[in-house]
């Protein structure tokens, strides 16, 4: 069998070719543009391929695209029906109008990811292929990875949510009577929470030199009550950050200093774009890998300590699907189409004209999350040549200024939020 694989994400590509290549001989494209180039030499040659695995969203063109293309190829050289590719659309979305596109597209079958060989091996026997039976993968760290986003696609899973206080705090400023001493009233009722803020206020993120703050009102006066509202949900999402499997541990506290960097990172490059109000961007930091942590979350509940996990093995796993199941996250927690769109796309290594500005404002922040040493799934990157900073006309030495800001900052930030 002769299997095209489409992805334009290294490490989905990897794992999807290793899978592949028990069914038969593989290509790969990491483009839409470059499976068209294999597609069309193929049938140049009065041949074609028999599968094709497509993922749908890609930056320069995505797979309903390349499959509507792939298809007029076809035509073009009147192939018959029965001798077209079989294509199967891999997905991370499995609501209902993503189905329908791709079948409307002229696709034959669609798989979610994440996927293991087992249930692969059933999709090819479905569109009439021949595969050859697969070995269950048992309890695996990738079975445990689908089982878990399963649960959550069938609503099984609860969604964390913040401190009543923040919700409080919500309130207030949704009242245009409302002020200052208000947000105080509601902060002075937790002792720890007023310590925080205060801390806050005269940490490096905020602090930019003058008096140090000893007073509440004066410290949510500095900050802006809706960055106090931030620091609120950020105390309490740092609770999320918690699991009782040793194993685990040491992953989830490297995650929550990448996602406190990434924040950091992200407000300081608003700022640099001329942006005051950095609120917003400031938690998109903080929270976009939610979909990673809730499924180390769940990792570390179903394993057990006395089981030894393969590191690369889990690392590899979440990373093809963590970005994609954040994503559906947001969208379930009704946070809007613009962090949803953000999250699905801040990953990609090439950008459309179109991309939301803060899905780039968050692939640099990764970057130099990682280049400070704060990488969750990379150890290093470089500053120089990334089109995000190019779209957002970022010079390099405006992000190492950024590096040096955040660097100076973060250990303070830990113990604000530890």
């Amino acid at each position: 069998m002769k299997i095209l694989v489409v992805d334009d994400e290294l490490v989905s590509r990897k794992k999807m070719l290793k899978i592949m290549e028990s069914f038969g001989e593989c290509v790969a494209a990491e483009s839409g543009k470059e499976a068209l180039e294999a597609m069309a030499l193929a049938l140049n040659n009065n041949t074609t391929f028999d599968l094709i695995t497509l993922d749908i969203s890609m930056p320069d063109m995505d797979g309903t695209e390349v499959l509507s293309k792939i298809r007029l190829l076809e035509e073009a050289k009147d192939f018959p029906k029965e001798k077209k590719a079989k294509v199967i659309m891999v997905t991370s979305q499995s609501d209902k109008n993503t189905i329908i596109t791709c079948i409307k597209a002229g696709c034959d079958s669609y798989i979610l990811k994440p996927f293991d060989r087992s249930s692969l091996s059933k999709k090819l026997k479905e569109i009439g292929l021949a595969a050859p039976e697969a070995v269950p993968e048992g309890s695996s760290l990738r079975r445990m990875v689908m089982e878990t986003i399963q649960r959550f696609n069938q609503g099984e899973i609860k969604l964390p949510v913040l401190l009543q206080v923040s919700k409080e705090i919500e309130t207030v400023m949704n009242d245009p009577n409302s002020g200052i001493k208000e947000v105080a009233d509601i902060l002075e009722k937790d002792g720890v929470l007023t310590i925080k803020i205060i801390a806050a206020s005269n940490s490096a993120l905020f602090y930019r030199g003058g008096e140090k703050i000893k007073d509440l009102r004066t410290a949510i006066s500095r900050i802006g009550i809706k960055e106090t509202q931030n620091i609120v949900s950020t105390i309490s999402s740092k609770s999320l950050y918690q699991t009782e499997n040793k194993q685990f541990k040491e992953l989830i506290e490297a995650l929550w200093l990448h996602s406190l960097a990434c924040a950091s990172c992200c407000r300081e490059i608003s700022l640099k774009l001329g942006n005051r109000n950095t609120d917003k961007i400031f938690m998109l930091g903080l929270i976009h890998d939610i979909g990673c942590l809730l499924l180390l979350k769940s990792l570390g509940d179903m394993t057990s300590e006395s089981l030894p996990i393969n590191k690369e093995d889990l690392l590899e796993s979440l990373q093809e699907v963590h970005t994609s199941f954040g994503a559906a996250i947001m969208k379930d927690l009704g946070l809007g189409p613009e962090i949803a769109n953000s999250l699905a796309a801040y990953k990609w290594t090439s950008f459309k004209k179109e991309t939301p500005q803060e899905a780039l404002i968050l692939n640099l922040a990764e970057k130099i999350s990682t280049h400070l040493t704060f990488g969750f799934f990379e150890k290093s990157a470089e500053l120089s040549g990334l089109e995000s900073a190019k779209k957002l006309g970022l010079e390099e030495n405006a992000l190492l200024e950024v590096a040096e800001l955040v660097s100076q900052g973060m250990n303070s930030l830990k113990g604000v939020f530890d």
